[in-house]
Protein backbone atom coordinates (compact mmCIF):
# COMPACT_ATOMS: atom_id res chain seq x y z
CA UNK A 1 0.00 0.00 0.00
CA UNK A 2 1.24 3.60 -0.65
CA UNK A 3 0.65 4.40 3.11
CA UNK A 4 3.13 1.90 4.02
CA UNK A 5 5.83 2.84 1.57
CA UNK A 6 5.20 6.47 2.17
CA UNK A 7 5.83 6.04 5.90
CA UNK A 8 9.39 4.03 5.04
CA UNK A 9 10.62 6.34 2.78
CA UNK A 10 9.08 10.38 3.55
CA UNK A 11 9.17 11.08 7.25
CA UNK A 12 8.07 14.56 6.45
CA UNK A 13 4.88 13.55 4.99
CA UNK A 14 3.53 12.66 8.89
CA UNK A 15 2.77 16.46 8.58
CA UNK A 16 0.72 16.46 5.60
CA UNK A 17 -2.52 18.10 6.21
CA UNK A 18 -5.49 16.91 4.38
CA UNK A 19 -8.76 19.08 3.76
CA UNK A 20 -12.21 18.41 5.13
CA UNK A 21 -13.72 18.57 1.74
CA UNK A 22 -16.43 15.55 1.35
CA UNK A 23 -15.03 12.70 -0.67
CA UNK A 24 -16.55 12.10 -4.25
CA UNK A 25 -18.98 9.55 -4.53
CA UNK A 26 -17.86 7.68 -7.81
CA UNK A 27 -21.26 6.52 -8.67
CA UNK A 28 -22.90 9.79 -8.86
CA UNK A 29 -23.08 11.94 -11.89
CA UNK A 30 -19.95 14.41 -11.54
CA UNK A 31 -19.44 18.44 -12.93
CA UNK A 32 -16.04 16.99 -14.15
CA UNK A 33 -12.76 15.13 -12.74
CA UNK A 34 -11.04 18.87 -11.43
CA UNK A 35 -14.16 19.22 -9.22
CA UNK A 36 -13.96 16.16 -7.77
CA UNK A 37 -10.18 16.08 -6.36
CA UNK A 38 -9.70 16.69 -2.83
CA UNK A 39 -7.71 19.42 -2.18
CA UNK A 40 -4.66 18.95 0.22
CA UNK A 41 -1.27 20.49 1.84
CA UNK A 42 1.74 20.91 -0.76
CA UNK A 43 4.72 20.48 0.31
CA UNK A 44 7.10 23.58 0.97
CA UNK A 45 9.61 22.61 2.68
CA UNK A 46 12.98 23.46 2.48
CA UNK A 47 14.34 21.58 -0.77
CA UNK A 48 17.76 19.19 -0.65
CA UNK A 49 19.25 16.27 -2.89
CA UNK A 50 17.85 13.76 -0.93
CA UNK A 51 14.56 14.32 -1.01
CA UNK A 52 14.55 14.78 -4.64
CA UNK A 53 15.82 11.08 -4.47
CA UNK A 54 13.04 9.78 -2.01
CA UNK A 55 10.60 11.78 -4.57
CA UNK A 56 11.91 9.77 -7.73
CA UNK A 57 11.80 6.34 -5.42
CA UNK A 58 8.02 7.12 -5.32
CA UNK A 59 7.68 8.16 -8.55
CA UNK A 60 9.32 4.91 -9.37
CA UNK A 61 7.81 2.58 -7.22
CA UNK A 62 7.00 -0.65 -9.63
CA UNK A 63 3.79 -1.30 -7.87
CA UNK A 64 1.98 1.28 -6.52
CA UNK A 65 3.99 4.70 -7.92
CA UNK A 66 3.00 8.55 -6.71
CA UNK A 67 3.81 11.42 -8.72
CA UNK A 68 2.92 14.17 -5.99
CA UNK A 69 6.60 14.48 -4.20
CA UNK A 70 7.87 14.92 -7.31
CA UNK A 71 5.51 17.20 -8.57
CA UNK A 72 5.56 19.41 -5.28
CA UNK A 73 9.53 19.30 -5.65
CA UNK A 74 9.33 21.02 -9.40
CA UNK A 75 7.04 23.72 -8.03
CA UNK A 76 8.29 24.66 -5.03
CA UNK A 77 11.94 25.29 -7.53
CA UNK A 78 10.00 27.12 -10.01
CA UNK A 79 10.31 30.18 -8.44
CA UNK A 80 13.85 30.49 -9.60
CA UNK A 81 14.15 33.77 -11.38
CA UNK A 82 16.51 32.62 -14.09
CA UNK A 83 14.51 29.03 -14.78
CA UNK A 84 11.17 31.01 -15.35
CA UNK A 85 13.41 33.30 -17.53
CA UNK A 86 14.63 29.91 -19.74
CA UNK A 87 11.43 28.49 -19.78
CA UNK A 88 9.23 31.64 -21.05
CA UNK A 89 12.04 32.12 -23.75
CA UNK A 90 11.63 28.49 -25.36
CA UNK A 91 7.67 28.75 -24.75
CA UNK A 92 7.62 32.17 -27.17
CA UNK A 93 10.24 30.61 -29.73
CA UNK A 94 7.06 28.15 -30.35
CA UNK A 95 3.58 29.90 -29.01
CA UNK A 96 5.03 33.13 -30.67
CA UNK A 97 5.38 31.80 -34.12
CA UNK A 98 2.40 31.67 -36.76
CA UNK A 99 -0.10 28.49 -37.34
CA UNK A 100 -2.85 27.71 -39.50
CA UNK A 101 -4.57 24.71 -40.51
CA UNK A 102 -3.90 23.58 -43.77
CA UNK A 103 -5.89 21.69 -46.24
CA UNK A 104 -5.55 17.96 -48.34
CA UNK A 105 -4.21 20.33 -51.18
CA UNK A 106 -1.69 21.86 -48.84
CA UNK A 107 -2.87 25.84 -48.82
CA UNK A 108 -4.83 27.35 -45.51
CA UNK A 109 -8.27 26.74 -44.51
CA UNK A 110 -8.71 30.31 -43.09
CA UNK A 111 -11.93 29.42 -41.56
CA UNK A 112 -10.74 26.60 -39.43
CA UNK A 113 -7.71 28.28 -38.42
CA UNK A 114 -9.47 31.01 -37.16
CA UNK A 115 -11.61 28.32 -34.87
CA UNK A 116 -8.21 27.58 -33.00
CA UNK A 117 -6.88 31.53 -32.87
CA UNK A 118 -8.38 32.16 -28.79
CA UNK A 119 -6.90 32.68 -25.98
CA UNK A 120 -8.11 28.61 -24.56
CA UNK A 121 -6.07 27.19 -27.46
CA UNK A 122 -2.99 28.99 -26.89
CA UNK A 123 -3.56 28.23 -22.70
CA UNK A 124 -3.37 24.51 -23.77
CA UNK A 125 -0.70 24.69 -25.99
CA UNK A 126 1.24 26.11 -22.66
CA UNK A 127 -0.25 23.40 -20.90
CA UNK A 128 1.19 20.85 -23.45
CA UNK A 129 4.80 22.64 -23.36
CA UNK A 130 4.64 22.37 -19.73
CA UNK A 131 4.46 18.65 -20.43
CA UNK A 132 8.39 18.72 -21.86
CA UNK A 133 9.80 20.79 -18.55
CA UNK A 134 7.70 18.27 -16.11
CA UNK A 135 6.99 15.05 -18.11
CA UNK A 136 2.89 14.87 -18.27
CA UNK A 137 -0.36 17.10 -18.96
CA UNK A 138 -3.85 16.31 -18.63
CA UNK A 139 -6.21 18.95 -19.31
CA UNK A 140 -10.05 18.27 -19.35
CA UNK A 141 -12.91 20.56 -20.93
CA UNK A 142 -14.90 21.92 -18.01
CA UNK A 143 -17.22 24.27 -19.86
CA UNK A 144 -17.97 23.12 -23.33
CA UNK A 145 -20.13 26.86 -23.86
CA UNK A 146 -16.92 28.77 -23.20
CA UNK A 147 -14.09 26.21 -23.76
CA UNK A 148 -12.82 27.06 -21.08
CA UNK A 149 -10.16 24.10 -19.89
CA UNK A 150 -8.35 23.32 -17.01
CA UNK A 151 -5.15 21.58 -16.16
CA UNK A 152 -5.55 18.23 -13.45
CA UNK A 153 -2.81 18.95 -10.78
CA UNK A 154 0.04 16.33 -11.98
CA UNK A 155 0.69 15.84 -8.38
CA UNK A 156 -2.82 13.47 -8.87
CA UNK A 157 -1.73 11.92 -11.82
CA UNK A 158 -0.08 8.67 -12.57
CA UNK A 159 1.53 8.49 -15.70
CA UNK A 160 2.59 4.80 -15.85
CA UNK A 161 -1.27 3.71 -15.26
CA UNK A 162 -2.94 6.73 -16.66
CA UNK A 163 -4.54 7.30 -13.23
CA UNK A 164 -5.72 10.37 -11.65
CA UNK A 165 -6.46 9.90 -7.70
CA UNK A 166 -8.85 11.75 -6.18
CA UNK A 167 -6.36 12.28 -2.91
CA UNK A 168 -2.42 12.00 -3.75
CA UNK A 169 -2.11 8.71 -1.64
CA UNK A 170 -5.86 7.32 -1.39
CA UNK A 171 -6.76 4.55 -3.54
CA UNK A 172 -9.95 6.12 -5.43
CA UNK A 173 -9.08 6.91 -8.74
CA UNK A 174 -10.33 6.65 -12.14
CA UNK A 175 -8.66 6.30 -16.16
CA UNK A 176 -8.14 9.12 -18.15
CA UNK A 177 -8.10 7.18 -21.38
CA UNK A 178 -11.40 5.95 -20.57
CA UNK A 179 -13.69 6.16 -23.41
CA UNK A 180 -16.40 8.17 -21.53
CA UNK A 181 -13.53 10.91 -20.85
CA UNK A 182 -12.74 11.01 -24.71
CA UNK A 183 -15.37 14.20 -25.39
CA UNK A 184 -13.34 16.11 -22.41
CA UNK A 185 -10.05 14.96 -21.68
CA UNK A 186 -7.07 15.39 -24.12
CA UNK A 187 -3.38 14.29 -21.92
CA UNK A 188 0.24 13.97 -23.33
CA UNK A 189 3.56 12.32 -22.13
CA UNK A 190 6.64 13.33 -23.08
CA UNK A 191 9.34 11.03 -24.00
CA UNK A 192 11.16 12.12 -21.43
CA UNK A 193 9.40 10.73 -18.71
CA UNK A 194 10.43 12.69 -15.90
CA UNK A 195 10.86 16.07 -17.85
CA UNK A 196 14.05 18.49 -18.08
CA UNK A 197 13.14 19.83 -14.77
CA UNK A 198 14.52 16.51 -13.02
CA UNK A 199 17.71 17.31 -14.90
CA UNK A 200 18.17 20.34 -13.38
CA UNK A 201 16.65 19.55 -9.99
CA UNK A 202 20.62 19.27 -8.44
CA UNK A 203 21.05 22.73 -9.49
CA UNK A 204 18.22 24.27 -8.50
CA UNK A 205 18.77 22.99 -4.57
CA UNK A 206 22.56 24.13 -5.20
CA UNK A 207 22.12 27.59 -6.09
CA UNK A 208 19.18 28.22 -3.76
CA UNK A 209 21.60 26.48 -0.85
CA UNK A 210 24.39 28.54 -2.22
CA UNK A 211 22.71 31.69 -2.08
CA UNK A 212 21.01 31.19 1.57
CA UNK A 213 24.33 30.29 2.83
CA UNK A 214 25.68 34.04 1.28
CA UNK A 215 22.78 36.00 2.82
CA UNK A 216 23.60 34.72 5.93
CA UNK A 217 27.69 35.14 5.76
CA UNK A 218 26.60 39.10 4.98
CA UNK A 219 24.16 39.39 7.57
CA UNK A 220 26.77 38.06 10.10
CA UNK A 221 30.35 39.80 8.37
CA UNK A 222 28.01 42.50 6.42
CA UNK A 223 28.92 44.95 9.54
CA UNK A 224 32.46 44.37 10.80
CA UNK A 225 32.78 43.03 14.51
CA UNK A 226 33.78 45.54 17.36
CA UNK A 227 35.79 44.34 19.81
CA UNK A 228 37.09 46.49 23.10
CA UNK A 229 40.41 45.72 25.45
CA UNK A 230 40.01 47.15 28.83
CA UNK A 231 41.80 47.16 32.13
CA UNK A 232 38.40 48.47 33.97
CA UNK A 233 37.06 45.74 36.21
CA UNK A 234 34.29 47.59 37.68
CA UNK A 235 30.44 46.41 36.81
CA UNK A 236 29.35 49.93 36.19
CA UNK A 237 32.27 50.68 33.91
CA UNK A 238 32.08 47.52 31.83
CA UNK A 239 28.12 47.79 31.44
CA UNK A 240 29.25 51.19 29.77
CA UNK A 241 31.27 49.80 27.88
CA UNK A 242 29.27 47.37 26.50
CA UNK A 243 26.24 49.78 25.86
CA UNK A 244 29.18 51.72 23.82
CA UNK A 245 29.64 48.91 21.46
CA UNK A 246 26.18 48.43 20.79
CA UNK A 247 25.77 51.82 19.56
CA UNK A 248 29.00 51.51 17.88
CA UNK A 249 27.53 49.77 15.03
CA UNK A 250 25.05 52.13 13.82
CA UNK A 251 26.58 54.99 14.82
CA UNK A 252 30.02 54.81 13.91
CA UNK A 253 31.41 56.84 17.47
CA UNK A 254 31.50 55.87 20.81
CA UNK A 255 32.72 57.32 24.78
CA UNK A 256 34.91 55.10 26.01
CA UNK A 257 36.26 55.61 29.31
CA UNK A 258 40.18 56.21 29.44
CA UNK A 259 42.56 53.19 28.66
CA UNK A 260 40.01 51.32 26.10
CA UNK A 261 41.00 50.29 23.49
CA UNK A 262 38.28 49.17 20.41
CA UNK A 263 39.81 46.98 17.60
CA UNK A 264 37.43 46.46 14.30
CA UNK A 265 37.31 43.22 12.10
CA UNK A 266 36.74 43.46 8.71
CA UNK A 267 35.76 39.43 8.15
CA UNK A 268 33.60 40.60 4.81
CA UNK A 269 36.72 40.06 2.49
CA UNK A 270 38.06 36.59 4.15
CA UNK A 271 37.82 33.44 2.14
CA UNK A 272 37.08 35.79 -1.31
CA UNK A 273 32.91 35.13 -0.59
CA UNK A 274 32.37 36.43 -4.41
CA UNK A 275 34.15 33.23 -5.93
CA UNK A 276 33.22 31.04 -3.62
CA UNK A 277 29.37 31.72 -3.73
CA UNK A 278 28.83 33.48 -6.82
CA UNK A 279 30.75 31.45 -9.20
CA UNK A 280 28.35 28.76 -7.79
CA UNK A 281 25.49 30.55 -8.82
CA UNK A 282 26.67 31.50 -12.24
CA UNK A 283 27.76 27.90 -13.38
CA UNK A 284 24.17 26.50 -11.90
CA UNK A 285 22.38 29.09 -13.74
CA UNK A 286 24.49 27.96 -17.31
CA UNK A 287 24.38 24.41 -16.46
CA UNK A 288 19.93 25.02 -16.23
CA UNK A 289 20.54 27.60 -19.69
CA UNK A 290 22.66 24.76 -21.52
CA UNK A 291 19.75 22.10 -20.56
CA UNK A 292 16.63 24.27 -21.39
CA UNK A 293 17.68 26.49 -24.24
CA UNK A 294 20.63 24.82 -25.38
CA UNK A 295 23.22 27.20 -25.22
CA UNK A 296 24.34 30.23 -22.69
CA UNK A 297 24.40 33.40 -24.62
CA UNK A 298 20.55 33.95 -24.96
CA UNK A 299 19.66 34.84 -21.22
CA UNK A 300 23.42 35.31 -19.83
CA UNK A 301 26.20 38.19 -20.76
CA UNK A 302 28.33 37.10 -23.16
CA UNK A 303 30.97 39.04 -25.18
CA UNK A 304 30.38 37.03 -28.93
CA UNK A 305 27.41 38.69 -30.69
CA UNK A 306 28.15 35.23 -33.74
CA UNK A 307 28.43 32.59 -30.72
CA UNK A 308 24.97 34.30 -29.39
CA UNK A 309 23.42 34.01 -32.52
CA UNK A 310 24.23 30.38 -33.07
CA UNK A 311 22.58 29.86 -29.88
CA UNK A 312 19.30 31.48 -30.38
CA UNK A 313 19.62 29.45 -34.11
CA UNK A 314 19.81 26.28 -31.65
CA UNK A 315 17.06 27.49 -29.84
CA UNK A 316 14.94 28.30 -33.02
CA UNK A 317 15.96 25.77 -35.45
CA UNK A 318 16.40 22.46 -32.90
CA UNK A 319 15.08 22.55 -30.36
CA UNK A 320 11.96 25.07 -30.49
CA UNK A 321 11.45 22.71 -33.56
CA UNK A 322 10.85 19.68 -31.66
CA UNK A 323 8.47 21.53 -29.28
CA UNK A 324 6.59 22.61 -32.59
CA UNK A 325 5.94 19.13 -33.63
CA UNK A 326 5.18 17.58 -30.44
CA UNK A 327 2.47 20.32 -30.66
CA UNK A 328 1.30 19.73 -33.80
CA UNK A 329 1.25 15.72 -33.20
CA UNK A 330 -0.90 16.46 -29.89
CA UNK A 331 -3.31 18.67 -31.74
CA UNK A 332 -3.70 16.69 -34.72
CA UNK A 333 -4.19 13.43 -33.45
CA UNK A 334 -6.05 14.14 -30.22
CA UNK A 335 -7.21 17.86 -29.70
CA UNK A 336 -9.50 18.11 -33.18
CA UNK A 337 -10.80 14.86 -32.95
CA UNK A 338 -11.86 15.98 -29.44
CA UNK A 339 -13.34 19.42 -30.81
CA UNK A 340 -14.79 17.73 -33.74
CA UNK A 341 -17.40 16.11 -31.28
CA UNK A 342 -18.26 19.60 -29.60
CA UNK A 343 -19.41 20.78 -33.31
CA UNK A 344 -15.81 22.54 -34.73
CA UNK A 345 -15.97 22.41 -38.09
CA UNK A 346 -12.98 20.72 -39.81
CA UNK A 347 -12.41 18.83 -43.16
CA UNK A 348 -11.14 15.64 -43.69
CA UNK A 349 -7.77 16.09 -44.19
CA UNK A 350 -7.54 19.56 -42.35
CA UNK A 351 -4.18 19.61 -40.61
CA UNK A 352 -3.00 21.98 -37.77
CA UNK A 353 0.65 22.98 -38.36
CA UNK A 354 3.11 25.74 -37.98
CA UNK A 355 4.17 28.10 -40.42
CA UNK A 356 8.45 27.46 -41.16
CA UNK A 357 8.47 29.71 -43.69
CA UNK A 358 8.41 32.46 -40.76
CA UNK A 359 12.14 31.59 -39.77
CA UNK A 360 13.40 33.22 -42.56
CA UNK A 361 13.16 37.05 -42.63
CA UNK A 362 11.01 38.96 -45.10
CA UNK A 363 12.83 40.38 -47.37
CA UNK A 364 15.38 36.54 -47.37
CA UNK A 365 11.31 35.05 -48.51
CA UNK A 366 10.45 37.81 -51.03
CA UNK A 367 13.67 36.53 -52.56
CA UNK A 368 12.30 33.06 -52.56
CA UNK A 369 9.03 34.22 -53.96
CA UNK A 370 10.35 36.42 -56.80
CA UNK A 371 12.56 33.24 -57.81
CA UNK A 372 9.94 30.90 -57.82
CA UNK A 373 7.40 33.36 -60.14
CA UNK A 374 10.16 33.11 -62.78
CA UNK A 375 8.74 29.66 -63.31
CA UNK A 376 5.50 29.33 -61.41
CA UNK A 377 2.15 30.60 -61.09
CA UNK A 378 1.76 32.28 -57.58
CA UNK A 379 -1.42 32.49 -55.92
CA UNK A 380 -1.58 36.53 -56.10
CA UNK A 381 -4.16 36.35 -52.91
CA UNK A 382 -1.61 34.82 -50.80
CA UNK A 383 1.10 37.63 -51.86
CA UNK A 384 -0.88 40.12 -51.04
CA UNK A 385 -1.80 38.81 -47.43
CA UNK A 386 1.84 37.51 -46.47
CA UNK A 387 3.75 40.45 -47.41
CA UNK A 388 0.74 42.94 -46.33
CA UNK A 389 0.20 44.73 -50.07
CA UNK A 390 -2.36 45.27 -52.40
CA UNK A 391 -1.72 43.34 -55.39
CA UNK A 392 -4.17 44.23 -57.98
CA UNK A 393 -3.46 41.87 -60.77
CA UNK A 394 -0.44 40.57 -63.09
CA UNK A 395 1.52 43.85 -64.90
CA UNK A 396 1.50 43.26 -68.99
CA UNK A 397 4.97 44.26 -69.32
CA UNK A 398 6.86 42.07 -66.92
CA UNK A 399 9.23 44.36 -64.50
CA UNK A 400 12.72 43.97 -63.79
CA UNK A 401 13.79 40.29 -62.31
CA UNK A 402 10.88 39.05 -64.86
CA UNK A 403 8.21 38.34 -61.91
CA UNK A 404 5.15 39.11 -64.03
CA UNK A 405 3.63 40.65 -60.61
CA UNK A 406 3.62 44.28 -59.59
CA UNK A 407 2.92 45.32 -55.83
CA UNK A 408 0.39 48.47 -56.17
CA UNK A 409 1.01 50.92 -52.48
CA UNK A 410 -2.14 52.60 -51.99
Amino acid sequence: MIANYITTTKSYLFGLIKSETKKPSLGKKSNGIVTQLIQEFQDRSRSDVKKWRDALQTAENPENPRWFLLQDLYDNLMTDGHLMANIQIRKAAVMGGRFYMRDIKGNENEEATQQLQTEWFYNIMEHLLDAVAKGYSVIELVDPVTMAWQLIPRRNVCPQKKLIYFEVGGDKSINYTDPAFARNVIYLHNMHPYGYMNDIIPQLIWKRNAQQVWADFSERFGIPLVTAETMKTDDKELSIIEDALSKLGQAAQAVLPEGTKITIHDGNTKGDPHNVFKEQITVTNEEMSKRILGGTMITDNGSSRSLGEVHERTLDFKIAESDRRMIEFAVNNKLIPLLQTWGFKFNEGDRFVFDRSEELGLKEHWEIVSGALQHFEVDQEWIGRYFNIPVIGKKTTPVAGGNGITANFR
